[in-house]
C-alpha cells in the first residue's frame, strides 16, 4: 500500500483593496466588478460592498513590473453619470487602477448636472417670479463659491449644467441674499427638481 503523500497548503495574503469614490458624496461606487488586466499566477480578485479585493498566494514571487486592475461600473445608467474617462479596448465604464499600493481610493467625478427650483408664494401658491435665486456651497473659501439659477418660466429657475462639486453637497439655496433650504442633489438622475415655497 502506497504510504499517502503530504498535504500540501499555502497561504493567501490580502495584496490591494481598490475602491471608486464618488468625489462628491465621498461615498463608495456601489455595484462594480474587477478583474486583473493580465493574469498573476496565485492572484485573484473578488468584489463586494463597492470594494475589489486583491489577495495572492504568499508562497509565490511578486510580479515584475505594476499589475493594473479594470473596475467596471456594472449599472450602465450609473456609469453615465459619472466622469470615468476612456479605457480603449475596454468595456464602458471601466477604470483602469495601477495597483501600486495596498489600500487605492480612486476619485471618480460626476457629470455636470442641472438643479431646477420650482418657487411658489408663501401668499396663494403662485408661481414666485422675479426673484435672484443662487445655489452656494457650504464648505470652501469665504465667500462661499455660488451657481446662479435663471428663471426660465415664471417660478422655475435653473441652474446651467455643472458639476455640483463637494462643497455643493449639501448646498444652501438662496433667494436674494437670504438662505430658503439647505438641498442636496440627486446624483443618480441628470436633473434635480425641487419644489419649495418662497419664505424668506
Amino acid at each position: 500500500m502506497t504510504a499517502p503523500g503530504p498535504i500540501v497548503t499555502s497561504t493567501t495574503v490580502l495584496r490591494h483593496a481598490v475602491r471608486l469614490i464618488h468625489a462628491s458624496t465621498g461615498d463608495p461606487v456601489p455595484g462594480i466588478s474587477a478583474r486583473l488586466a493580465a493574469p498573476v499566477p496565485g492572484w485573484t480578485v473578488r468584489t463586494g460592498d463597492g470594494t475589489a479585493v486583491v489577495t495572492a498566494r504568499a508562497d509565490l514571487p511578486d510580479p515584475a513590473g505594476t499589475p493594473e486592475l479594470l473596475v467596471t461600473v456594472t449599472d450602465p445608467a450609473a456609469a453615465l453619470l459619472l466622469e470615468l474617462g476612456a479605457a480603449p479596448g475596454h468595456e464602458p465604464g471601466t477604470v483602469v487602477v495601477p495597483l501600486g499600493a495596498e489600500s487605492i481610493d480612486v476619485p471618480v467625478h460626476p457629470v455636470p448636472m442641472v438643479l431646477e427650483v420650482l418657487l411658489s408664494t408663501a401668499t396663494d401658491g403662485t408661481p414666485r417670479t422675479g426673484a435672484t435665486v443662487a445655489a452656494r456651497a457650504t464648505t470652501g473659501p469665504t465667500p462661499r463659491p455660488t451657481l446662479s439659477l435663471t428663471e426660465t418660466a415664471p417660478g422655475t429657475y435653473r441652474t446651467a449644467a455643472a458639476e455640483f462639486t463637494a462643497a455643493f453637497t449639501p448646498l444652501d439655496l438662496l433667494v436674494g441674499a437670504q438662505p430658503l433650504r439647505t438641498l442636496a442633489v440627486d446624483f443618480t438622475a441628470p436633473l434635480t427638481r425641487i419644489r419649495l415655497v418662497d419664505t424668506t
